[in-house]
C-alpha cells in the first residue's frame, strides 16, 4: 500500500512533468530565436554578427573604428621643425617660421564599394606647428581600402564667416586663425601657407636673407589626393594612419632671386604651382 508520503512525491513528479511540457514549446522557440541571430546571412568576417555560412553583408552589425591621422611635414628627408635653418637642392638655405595646411572632405573607401565616404565628425583639418593629428570615430561597414581627402577647403562647403562664433565654434579648424589662413567671404580660406626667410643672393652664399610668404588657395586650385594602394589594417577597433607633407617638394621650382616674395595671391603662378607640386608633396606611409 502506498503510504501519505509517497503519494505527495507522485503527485509532485507529475506535476514537473506536466510544467516542462508547457515550457517546452517556449524553449524550443527560443532556441530557435538563438539560432537565427547566430546564422543571419552575415558574411563579413570584421562584422559582430558573422556568419561563416552568410552569404551577403546585408545584416551584418559593425563596431565603430577609432582612427588616429597622424600628419608630419618634413622638408626632404628631415622632419620640419620651424625656424631652423634648412636648404634647398641648390644649396640656398631657407628657414620656415610657418607652415599650415588645410585637409578636408577626408574620405574613405571600403571593400566592395566604389564610392568614398567622408569621415563625417572630422572632416577638416588644420595640419600647423603644434596641432599635427585628427582623431575621430569612423563607422566602417567592411575593411577600409582606400584614403582620400582634400588639400585646400571647397569654398562650396564651408562658406561660414570663421569670426561668427554662432556659425564657427572657437575650437574649430575653420575658425580665425594667428596667423591668419582666411582670405575673406569671396576668397575664402587660404589651403596652404608658408612663411620664413630665404636666401635671394644669385649665388647661393647666404648674403641676401629675404622674409617670403605664400598664401596659396582659391577653389580653382583645390587638389584632390587618392590612395588605394596602401594596406589601411586595424589593430582591434583602432586605425592608426600617417601622412607626410614635403614642404621642400611644396617650394619645388621657385625662383628665390626675384623680389616678388610676398604673395597674397592664389592665382598667381607661385602658388599655383605650389598648389600643384601638393601632389607629389603628400604621402600616406
Amino acid at each position: 500500500m502506498v503510504d501519505q508520503r509517497q503519494k505527495k512525491l507522485v503527485i509532485k513528479l507529475y506535476s514537473i512533468m506536466i510544467s516542462y511540457k508547457r515550457l517546452l514549446p517556449l524553449l524550443i522557440v527560443a532556441a530557435v530565436t538563438v539560432n537565427s541571430c547566430k546564422n543571419d546571412g552575415c558574411n563579413d568576417p570584421l562584422a559582430f554578427n558573422y556568419d561563416p555560412d552568410g552569404e551577403g553583408t546585408e545584416t551584418c552589425v559593425y563596431e565603430p573604428k577609432q582612427i588616429s591621422l597622424d600628419v608630419q611635414p618634413k622638408f626632404g628627408e628631415v622632419d620640419l621643425v620651424n625656424n631652423e635653418m634648412q636648404k634647398m637642392d641648390d644649396g640656398r638655405r631657407i628657414q620656415i617660421s610657418y607652415f599650415g595646411a588645410y585637409l578636408s572632405n577626408i574620405s574613405f573607401k571600403e571593400a566592395g564599394e566604389e564610392d568614398y565616404q567622408r569621415w563625417n565628425l572630422n572632416d577638416v583639418a588644420l595640419i600647423k606647428d603644434g596641432q599635427l593629428s585628427v582623431d575621430g570615430v569612423y563607422l566602417n561597414k567592411s575593411s577600409i581600402e582606400g584614403f582620400s581627402f582634400d588639400i585646400g577647403v571647397d569654398t562650396a562647403l564651408y562658406s561660414d564667416d570663421p569670426s561668427d562664433t554662432s556659425k564657427v565654434a572657437a575650437e574649430s579648424p575653420l575658425s580665425l586663425q594667428v596667423p591668419s589662413m582666411y582670405w575673406g567671404w569671396a576668397a575664402g580660406y587660404r589651403f596652404i601657407s608658408i612663411e620664413g626667410m630665404v636666401d635671394t643672393s644669385a649665388a647661393s652664399d647666404s648674403s641676401g636673407m629675404t622674409p617670403f610668404a605664400f598664401h596659396c588657395g582659391l577653389p580653382a586650385n583645390l587638389k584632390s589626393i587618392v590612395d588605394d594602394s596602401t594596406d589601411i589594417s586595424a589593430d582591434g577597433n583602432s586605425i592608426q594612419m600617417n601622412l607626410s607633407i614635403d614642404v621642400k617638394t611644396l617650394l619645388s621650382g621657385i625662383d628665390f632671386t626675384t623680389d616678388d616674395l610676398i604673395i597674397h595671391d592664389g592665382n598667381h603662378p607661385v602658388t599655383v604651382l605650389i598648389m600643384n607640386n601638393a601632389l607629389n608633396a603628400v604621402r600616406l606611409e
